[in-house]
């Protein structure tokens, strides 16, 4: 913001020219160097006491042709221009502005923007606006005001002090940043006590993560292990199911050549007993007959009366004679048949009562492997059961390792991400 304004001095006649780069004012006593001042705190709000009057009414010129006069006003003319290279400048269009103040007799007085009414904080933050701070005045140094400057302590020593930090802050615009700064340095600090407590954490994370670590290799090679273990008892157990397959088959198999072997001794012992049946009948046959013959022979003479008569002598003569080798004959062979029946009765008896312990013996073992294959088969599917189960909890246990992994890697991330760049007084 440059500023271009012209004075006009109605006692004298004369007018200055302010250029658009005015950097000081000079000129012979009497020239009128301090009017151009005091006109120009007049307007920027200045009391009379600094502008070395004691009011202002005092302001109001008073000569012999103008007497009477009721006020005084003074008007600085603000424009925005643009520097060239040359050294030259261009006028913005439309940024021209006036700001007018205009004291009266009874010592007030009134300000006006661009000819409208105005007030001193309209006008102040109007300036204000353009670059022109009226609250602090560092761009017009009056006299005097270079010693105090030179007096200045280097910093302030309390809030409302100024040192000369300040007044050079305040001067090149960087006092808007102080509260930014402070601002900043408080986050800088709640930060910086974030990021502590984010380190802590990852330390923490880091140290359970470790422990984690022994406790995931631990439990995995448990799970190995467990696994390895569970499969060789599973090809236990499979071959345990087919040797006691392979031997309820041979059981199965010698229990249908008793069966049928015991099938065969009955057809036998019932052939046997048949046998035995015909020849009691055969038996009691002979002896009915033989009982007949007895009857009668007990009623023979014990000789022969005549020629034609047979007494009981002649009859043991006739049976001797005519039948006594046949009859030792059919008796022999009657008695070793007997004695063959009795000797096959007692073996067919004998191994009747074997064959059955031994069908009992085969049951009872029959049952007893038929129980430990549904025990080994139950075994076998609960390990088939459990080495799923067990395979599925090693990739969640995995998961879990890197789920811990990627916590901790964010968590890192979040606390490259609280650093902070250092600040430019810091470099």
């Amino acid at each position: 913001m440059r500023k271009l304004s012209r004075i006009s001095d109605s006692r004298t006649g004369r007018d200055w020219l302010v250029t658009h780069q005015p950097l000081r004012l000079v000129g012979p006593n009497g020239s009128g160097k301090s009017n151009v001042i005091d006109a120009m705190l007049f307007v920027f709000g200045k009391r009379a006491k600094q502008m070395r009057l004691n009011k202002v009414s005092e302001l109001i010129h008073n000569s012999t042709n103008h007497q009477n006069l009721s006020s005084a006003a003074v008007s600085v003319h603000f424009q925005e221009i643009v520097d060239l290279d040359d050294g030259n400048y261009e006028a913005v269009p439309g940024s021209d502005f006036v700001i007018k103040r205009v004291a009266f007799r009874d010592n007030s007085s009134k300000y006006y923007i661009n000819d409208r009414s105005s007030n001193f904080t309209e006008v102040t933050k109007k300036l204000k606006e353009k670059g022109v701070d009226l609250d602090n005045n560092r761009f017009l140094i009056l006299q005097g005001e270079v010693e105090q400057i030179s007096l200045m302590k280097p910093k302030a020593q309390g809030p409302h002090d100024e040192g000369f930090l300040e007044y050079l802050e305040d001067i090149i615009g960087t006092n808007k940043y102080v509260e930014k700064i402070d601002e900043a340095s408080k986050d800088l600090e709640a930060l910086n006590d974030k990021r502590s407590g984010v380190v802590q954490m990852v330390k923490l994370a880091e140290k359970e993560r470790d422990g984690l670590e022994n406790v995931k290799n631990e439990a995995e090679n448990y799970m190995l292990k467990e696994l390895s273990h569970l499969k060789w008892q599973e090809k236990a157990s499979k071959l345990a199911f087919e040797d006691t397959s392979t031997k309820m088959v041979e059981v199965e198999t010698n229990i249908s050549t008793l069966e049928e072997s015991l099938k065969s001794d009955r057809g036998k012992i019932q052939e046997s007993n048949k046998t035995l049946k015909e020849l009691e009948t055969v038996h009691n046959k002979y002896m009915k007959r033989h009982e007949g013959e007895v009857e009668q022979i007990s009623l023979m003479k014990p000789k022969a009366q005549g020629p034609h008569d047979e007494g009981f002598l002649e009859y043991l003569e006739d049976i001797i004679g005519t039948n006594k080798c046949e009859l030792n004959d059919d008796l022999k062979t009657r008695k070793d048949k007997f004695r063959e029946f009795e000797r096959q009765d007692v073996k067919y008896r004998e191994d009747l009562k074997h064959r059955k312990q031994k069908i009992k013996k085969l049951d009872d073992k029959l049952e007893k492997d038929s129980s430990k294959i549904n025990d080994l088969t139950k075994e076998c599917e609960e390990s088939t059961n459990l080495i799923p189960q067990l395979e599925d909890k090693v990739p969640k246990l995995q998961n879990l390792l890197s789920l811990e992994e990627k916590v901790l890697e964010d968590i890192k991330e979040r606390s490259k991400g609280c650093s902070l760049p250092p600040l430019p007084d810091e470099k």
